[in-house]
């Protein structure tokens, strides 16, 4: 069982992934589509708060980032 603020990042997340995920649909953005995708999986491929944080915080950055390019 995971302690609290893992939890938290969880299910923060999923909602963060989802939110994405349908705002990529509605606007056909696949880079959005795409890090609602990760955003979701992410947490049952990495350990480590530190490392949950880091990479979720990469993945919401992700697609400002892309549709800069």
């Amino acid at each position: 069982m995971p302690d609290g603020l893992t939890l938290m990042i969880y299910i923060l997340a999923g909602v963060g992934g989802m939110a994405y995920f349908v705002y990529g649909k509605k606007q056909q953005n696949i880079a959005f589509l795409a890090a609602g995708v990760c955003l979701c999986v992410y947490p049952y491929l990495v350990s480590g708060t530190a490392t949950l944080i880091l990479v979720g915080a990469a993945l919401l950055a992700a697609p400002f980032v892309l549709n800069r390019l």
